[in-house]
């Protein structure tokens, strides 16, 4: 296994960013989920949110995050990254050299390529290329540091999604040996930051399509239960057509997922991610929209 270690740069309070430092223990390739959470941060909004969003009657709107079907189609490779790169979006793990945007969806695609094949001598040659080109275990960051949001006031949090392709028969995101998955939409909180490993990071909830059902639908991985537990929101192949819908009070989940807090913190950062570098193979899955809605608006 290759072990990924990382240096903390302490920022003001929304985040931090961290330095890649590895270490190699042995040959497989399970970059830790923990390095995940912390690594993603981008604005997709021209504004700040910290004050909510109103129009001139007062009344509270939504807050669209990301919409891709007000984008026109975009190329995976050098055409996406440049898209990423006009929008300030930004890979702090892994490279979306597969992903593409096309009939209003970003599509979200992990497979093994040349880096992923190359891992075990780069490893030891070139560490921090593999960890910042891998194309099998990617993240995106979608929110910036001034980012702020009251699960009080932004109670749910909406967004359209589909599977594509499952990871490997097995893959179970509770099982630290196999925990890869076609969808992961992590949200981070205002919390105390827990220092793993080098780490400083806040308690997550990641909202995550699992390939079977599970007996509830709140679930942890053992080596990263302490920061981060997952909600699944679906479980195998969809059997219906397009995107879903799915809505979530966020702040009942965060109570939920973390018991001992007697309130909900602000949000302060969102991430996509999908891996399949645990057991190999190709998965993908589709989003369409990322927004919140405002408390009592009864949608």
């Amino acid at each position: 296994m290759v072990n990924f270690k990382r240096e903390v740069d302490r920022r003001e309070p929304g985040g931090m960013a961290f330095r890649l430092a590895p270490s190699i223990s042995s040959e497989s390739m399970r970059l830790p989920v923990a390095a995940v959470i912390c690594a993603l941060v981008l604005v997709l909004m021209t504004a700040s949110v910290q004050g909510g969003v109103r129009d001139t009657a007062g009344h509270c709107k939504d807050l669209t995050i990301v919409d891709f079907s007000l984008s026109g189609d975009v190329e995976a490779g050098e055409p996406f990254r440049r898209w990423t790169d006009v929008r300030g979006w930004s890979s702090p793990m892994g490279n979306p050299v597969y992903f593409h945007i096309a009939d209003g969806r970003l599509h979200l695609v992990s497979k093994p390529g040349p880096v992923y094949d190359s891992r075990h001598l780069m490893a030891v040659f070139q560490r921090d290329k593999l960890v910042d080109s891998i194309e099998n275990k990617v993240l995106l960051r979608l929110t910036g540091k001034d980012f702020r949001v009251d699960p009080n006031r932004y109670d749910r949090l909406c967004f359209t999604m589909a599977p594509v392709t499952l990871p490997a028969d097995g893959a179970d995101l509770r099982d630290s040996q196999k925990n890869d998955g076609a969808f992961y939409l992590i949200v981070s909180f205002d919390t105390e930051r827990y220092d793993i490993g080098g780490y400083a990071i806040p308690q997550s909830v990641g909202y995550v399509w699992a390939n079977s059902q599970w007996r509830q639908s709140l679930g942890q991985d053992p080596e990263y239960q302490a920061f981060l537990r997952y909600i699944a929101i679906g479980w195998g192949s969809s059997s219906r057509r397009g995107l879903q819908r799915i809505c979530r009070k966020v702040g009942e989940d965060f109570l939920e997922a973390y018991p001992q807090n007697d309130s909900g913190p602000d949000i302060i950062e969102l991430f996509l991610m999908i891996d399949s570098n645990t057991l190999g193979g190709t998965t993908e899955s589709v989003v369409g929209r990322i927004w919140f809605e405002c408390e009592g608006q009864g949608h």
